[in-house]
């Protein structure tokens, strides 16, 4: 007995040294098995303490406690994800009877890191699949001849957070996902833009029965060689999450938020071919270089309601919400609203396992001068304005990290000739 309770304790001490980086793993593996071999310990013993260091030595990675490892190297993560899409594409012909269809194949690559340098900071960065020149777009499509395809630089920020209700943020990100700016439609915003400049997140706990919350920023639009003067966007963001039956498992959540935009950019720009405000939709009243709306104040709004049926029900619904957007766009008297409404149920989320699945279905009406229209969706009619239409989207989880989707847009233009769109994408997902 106390022979095995001295190889036990050595073996402990080898363990030790492991998670202090003094001993490998093959070590431990080496000795573990010739106390086997001895009858010392038993397999089963000797896997115990195998599985008991190998979590030892993860809890400190995660932790950044391991003092042989540089915290910050504890603490990267990294992610990515692969798109396989087939999508078909019809669109009544302004030109003729009939009209177009096109059938492509298209693959999405992105690739990213994070760490923390810092116990306040936060970095991350990462490479995506596109053209530079496409800030709505990550896909490439087959069909080139087999030829090789880029990756770009598709964001890098960093995050500072002095307290725990308060983060900062700058660089090339993503504010929607980054929680620096909340909205629950793509009408305004195509989900692969990644803005550029600065933003501030706050949280005000415990307020008007709520959480409350406060974001704002400046980005960058486009920047001028030649003119000290550069197109920015300003935005500021209030919102209230509210928990309608607070203390219960599953809440019946409201969210909801008003957003102001002020976009600016120098006079000497206005006609020209860099500035970001042309209209780019087909104009309708504009010539192609009149940059006749400032969109100097945009008015935004955004709700979401959303009950979580419990836990152990068998429904196989266990989510259900309903959202909507609301824009305008006072520098204008006509054609300056958009709004968008839907509905969704299923599963909170998609990917987690095996079986998970979602059902999103959303209404968009964007007139033709309610927003810039470089940003909106970039698979609804193109991403213009003045264009109003449906969408169903449908995810199944296929397995963990693995997922099917079916998306579905008919769209069309809202003033003009009717020429309807249809396109329908499906995709396969796979996250790591």
């Amino acid at each position: 007995m106390l022979k095995k309770l001295g190889a036990i304790l050595m073996t402990g001490f080898v363990a030790l040294g492991i998670t202090a980086g003094a001993a490998s793993a093959g070590e431990m593996d080496l000795l573990l098995q010739k106390l086997v071999e001895k009858g010392v310990l038993t397999a089963n013993e000797a896997q115990i303490l195998t599985d008991e260091t190998k979590q030892e030595v993860a809890k400190q990675n995660a932790k950044g406690t391991n003092e042989m490892i540089p915290s910050w190297v504890q603490t990267v993560k990294v992610k990515g994800d692969v798109r396989l899409r087939y999508q078909t594409q019809q669109k009544k012909s302004a030109t003729s009877t009939g009209g177009t269809v096109r059938n492509r194949g298209r693959v999405r690559m992105r690739l990213g890191v994070e760490a923390k340098p810092g116990d306040k900071f936060k970095v991350g960065a990462g490479l995506a699949t596109g053209e530079d020149t496409d800030a709505r777009s990550t896909n490439e499509t087959l069909g080139d001849g087999s030829g090789k395809d880029y990756l770009w630089l598709d964001y890098a920020w960093a995050e500072y957070k002095p307290m725990s209700s308060v983060r900062m943020i700058g660089g090339k990100y993503n504010a929607l996902s980054k929680n620096y700016l909340w909205y629950t439609t793509d009408m305004l915003w195509d989900s692969d833009i990644n803005q550029e400049g600065a933003s501030i997140h706050v949280d005000v706990p415990n307020i008007l029965m709520g959480d409350a919350f406060l974001n704002g920023g400046y980005w960058t639009l486009s920047e001028s060689a030649t003119d000290a003067g550069d197109a920015g966007m300003f935005y500021g963001q209030a919102g209230m999450n509210y928990s309608l039956n607070a203390g219960l498992e599953n809440p019946l959540n409201l969210k909801f938020a008003g957003t102001y935009y002020s976009n600016q950019y120098p006079d000497s720009n206005a006609n020209a071919a860099s500035n970001p405000y042309r209209l780019t939709n087909g104009k309708d009243t504009q010539s192609a270089d009149n940059a006749k709306y400032q969109y100097s104040q945009v008015l935004a709004g955004s709700a979401e309601l959303v009950y979580n049926l419990p836990a152990e029900t068998s429904s196989p619904i266990k989510m259900v919400g309903v959202f909507g957007d609301y824009v305008n766009n006072p520098d204008v008297n006509s054609n300056n609203t958009g709004w968008a409404t839907g509905l969704k149920f299923g599963h909170p989320k998609v990917g987690a396992a095996k079986g998970d699945w979602q059902f999103k279905y959303q209404y968009v009406k964007l007139e033709s001068y309610a927003w810039i229209d470089i940003y909106p969706d970039s698979d609804r009619y193109s991403g213009v304005t003045n264009v109003k239409g449906h969408e169903a989207i449908l995810d199944i989880g296929l397995a963990k990290n693995v997922s099917l989707g079916l998306d579905y847009y008919r769209s069309d233009k809202i003033t003009g000739a009717s020429l309807p769109e249809s396109i329908f994408q499906a995709d396969l997902n796979f996250k790591f």
